[in-house]
């Protein structure tokens, strides 16, 4: 088995395929769920789903260059999504599109095709023969005449890497080096999400931001506290014989093991909360961890079992979760690079100070 160590192929893929399923459940919600067809005919769109699949599948048996393989990327993503948007129908008796249930299990699946490609990539490391292959796949756009700059440098440090011993991997290295790149050819599209990514960059880096970000993460801390403080007063009242908190103590318990699930994670979820905001003062970089715990305890273990209750109305969590998750990444970078820098700047004194 030879892994691509081209992850943009399949993350393509699982973005169009959710993308898909979300803008065809506003689509047909803003137009009162059309149907294609008529005179008893029903043509659903998970036949236009296997068609774009299909028609992907065609593409990457009878292309070979990388812009192509992206294109079947997409468009058997948004084939996938058309096609998994109708799994409450293979799922109920009557066909039920509507099937509340369908939410958490399309969630949970594209979870597990995410964490399955990712551990497909970081289980081991590319070993000097995947690595010789993936330069040789790169090598087509060499055959081309047109080698951008990225897969210039990216077939280089392959084979940097790859086993000196085969004589492919100098013949290689002396081509990718005598190949001019061809200029970049930046599309309004690329422009754009540019222009998107570095003022987003700019937003998070901000002072502002980041005290905001920790107010939140400040406030759900304070929340947990509340609420476990809550439970004890109602578990005391119920044990003190209290009807009111008997009646509710009855009523958790008799809600099932998803709601049983659910307050657990959300209680480990309040746990690493209040970790992080106690370690605020001491590093910021050990609470934003924390705080990413957090934020994955819930989009992996809470949110399936609330989607399962909510239907597609609660993914706004999960978004609200994934804008939180994606600012932590940049402030923990952020920290990285200010903790390289400071110690850059006292080593020199360190110096001196051994130098006398």
């Amino acid at each position: 088995m030879i892994r691509n160590d081209r992850p943009l192929l399949v993350d393509a893929f699982l973005i169009a395929a959710v993308l898909t399923v979300l803008a065809l459940r506003v689509y047909l919600a803003a137009a009162h769920y059309p149907q294609l067809g008529g005179n008893g005919l029903h043509i659903a769109h998970v036949l236009w789903g296997g068609l774009l699949m299909v028609v992907a599948l065609g593409m990457l048996l009878s292309l070979l260059t990388f812009p192509w393989q992206l294109m079947a990327a997409v468009i058997g993503g948004a084939g996938f999504g058309m096609f998994i948007d109708e799994l409450g129908k293979f799922l109920t008796s009557d066909n039920n599109y509507f099937f509340k249930p369908t939410a958490s299990l399309i969630y949970a699946m594209f979870i597990v095709l995410f964490l399955t490609a990712r551990e497909m990539r970081r289980f081991r490391k590319l070993t000097p023969r995947e690595k010789l292959v993936n330069a040789v796949e790169a090598s087509k756009e060499l055959a081309l005449g047109r080698i951008s700059t990225v897969a210039r440098t990216h077939a280089l440090a392959w084979l940097d890497a790859a086993d000196i011993s085969n004589p492919l991997t100098p013949m290689l290295r002396r081509q990718f080096e005598m190949a001019t790149p061809a200029p970049e050819l930046k599309s309004w599209l690329t422009a754009s999400m540019t222009a998107v990514r570095n003022r987003y960059a700019a937003i998070v880096h901000n002072r502002w931001f980041r005290r905001a970000i920790t107010g939140v993460f400040v406030l759900q801390a304070v929340a947990v506290v509340l609420s476990v403080v809550y439970s004890l007063v109602v578990a005391a009242g119920a044990a003190t014989g209290s009807s009111d908190a008997l009646r509710e103590w009855n009523a958790t318990f008799q809600a099932g093991p998803i709601l049983w699930t659910t307050l657990a994670g959300t209680l480990v979820v309040g746990a690493f909360t209040v970790i992080g905001v106690a370690e605020l003062r001491s590093s910021r970089h050990r609470a934003y961890r924390a705080f990413e715990t957090a934020i994955l305890i819930d989009l992996l273990l809470v949110q399936p079992f609330t989607l399962l209750d909510t239907g597609f109305a609660g993914l706004t969590q999960v978004f609200i979760d994934l804008t939180l998750l994606v600012s932590l990444r940049y402030l923990q970078s952020a920290e990285v690079v200010l903790q390289v820098v400071g110690r850059s700047t006292t080593q020199p004194d360190a110096v001196q100070v051994t130098l006398r």
